[in-house]
């Protein structure tokens, strides 16, 4: 595979080849974000002369590749669905990120969802923006259910990416009481909204 899709704190581990010796750079597909330091030089042993960027060719990254369609994910005891929404320039030329119509109050703690021990949620995310998301959820790791309409099982994560107007599923099992963050892990996005509680009963 060409090139790794991640998102803000998402962690991979990979076993890479090296076998084409040179002065490369390894970093964004983006050449400003590249230029800007979003990348890192990996220098053979010997080689010499300027890091070279050469553009991968267009590859789509798709989570499902790594888990297994064996339709062995039983049914969740709870389901909760969410939208993602974006008012552009809603706060002083900054956009406003909203989880079923409500953006996160720091003075309420709100929006918040009660969870019970030991149940297994399936969290449904439908992106109603054209951004893309890396949602975070703190303290818990979560398995993938469903991925741009493909199905999926086998996949932990805590981070995951869900693209511009993508759904995403995963289920969590309850099992670490206590005040719980989700959010999205882009600091703008969570400065303007996207953060939720989740709650122990």
């Amino acid at each position: 595979m060409p090139l790794l899709w991640l998102g803000t704190a998402e962690r991979i581990s990979a076993i890479v080849e090296m076998n084409y010796p040179g002065v490369w750079v390894m970093g964004d597909l983006a050449d400003d974000d590249r230029k800007r330091g979003m990348g890192i030089v990996v220098e053979y042993a010997g080689a010499t002369g300027e890091p070279r960027w050469i553009k991968p060719e267009a590859y789509q990254w798709d989570y499902v590749i790594f888990g297994k369609d064996d339709g062995q994910i039983g049914e969740p005891d709870e389901v909760l669905e969410f939208t993602i929404q974006k008012q552009n320039g809603a706060i002083n030329g900054f956009n406003r990120w909203l989880l079923n119509g409500q953006a996160f109050s720091m003075k309420t703690m709100e929006p918040s969802f009660m969870l019970s021990e030991g149940r297994r949620y399936r969290l449904k995310f439908r992106n109603a923006s054209d951004d893309i998301h890396p949602l975070h959820l703190h303290r818990h790791s979560f398995e993938l259910v469903r991925v741009g309409g493909k199905r999926t099982s086998g996949v932990m994560k805590d981070v995951v990416m869900v693209g511009g107007f993508q759904e995403v599923e995963f289920d969590v099992v309850a099992d670490n009481p206590g005040p719980t963050l989700f959010h999205c892990h882009q600091q703008l996005h969570m400065d303007f909204g996207f953060m939720a509680m989740f709650h122990y009963a």
